[in-house]
């Protein structure tokens, strides 16, 4: 069976991570398959669709973390066991399989894709992780995740501020190879800068809007690289050529904006 025709799947488990995320559980042996990074569009009917992040599997099992942002995930955020929505994909490139020490640092809700990359790679490499938020209640999987550090932009927990501000802090004790990283785009560039300053590598996971989630549409174009197609999970030699990411985006109409 083909990927690209929405599937019916019943909601399994739900779970509250903060007051704006929430998680689901479905039965969905194609995502369950996903390579962490790797994304899927879940379909509300008479809603609309989204891409959402894998952000966790158990056997033939996959979790999306969902934040509250508008119609479609608030009608996501509405369902309980039982309901019904629609899956399709995976689509995507995800994160490479480290092979040595790294550093994952997630921002907000970029944490989610980077929960899923810690469960299948924690008990094989060493992996040191930085979490930042807003606020306290908008942390993510701090513990399920072990972070090391945390942070918050109100000083609520942890860290008073930009969870990049410690990132060099961090390194300068570890023997360190890639970061792993997810979340807003000038917490990336920081990191893109704190690696190329340092001979680190990186990989990137990018978030823009996506329409059809398989490069036909255009709307998540970043100076012509196709975020669901060609992405969502970038290296840093593209990530360094782009001229729009951190400081353009567009809106669901394909409008382009300053971030």
């Amino acid at each position: 069976m083909g990927n690209d025709k929405p599937r019916i799947r019943e909601v399994a488990l739900t779970g509250q991570e903060s007051p704006t995320v929430k998680t689901i559980r479905l039965y969905d042996p194609p995502t369950s398959d996903a390579a962490p990074g790797q994304f899927a569009m879940l379909w509300v009917p008479d809603s609309g669709e989204i891409p959402i992040a894998i952000s966790g599997t158990e056997e033939e099992y996959s979790e999306f973390t969902i934040k509250h942002r508008g119609e479609t995930t608030s009608e996501i955020h509405d369902l309980g066991v039982g309901d019904k929505i629609g899956v399709r994909g995976p689509y995507g490139v995800g994160f490479s399989r480290p092979t040595g020490p790294a550093v994952i640092l997630g921002g907000g809700y970029g944490v989610a894709p980077l929960r899923y990359f810690y469960q299948s790679n924690s008990s094989n490499v060493p992996l040191t992780t930085l979490i930042g938020a807003t606020s306290a209640e908008e942390l993510l999987f701090v513990d399920e995740l072990d972070a090391e550090i945390v942070s918050t932009d109100d000083g609520s927990r942890g860290h008073h501020g930009y969870i990049t501000e410690v990132i060099e802090d961090v390194l300068e004790g570890k023997d360190v190879e890639m970061i792993y990283t997810a979340g807003p785009e000038p917490m990336i560039l920081r990191a893109l800068e704190i690696c190329k300053s340092r001979g680190l590598d990186l990989e990137a996971s990018l978030e823009r809007v996506m329409k059809c989630g398989v490069g036909l549409c255009g709307s998540c174009l970043i100076d012509g690289f196709r975020v669901c197609k060609d992405g969502p999970v970038v290296g840093l030699d593209q990530l360094d050529e782009f001229s729009e990411f951190g400081r353009w985006t567009r809106t669901a109409s394909g409008k382009k904006e300053p971030i």
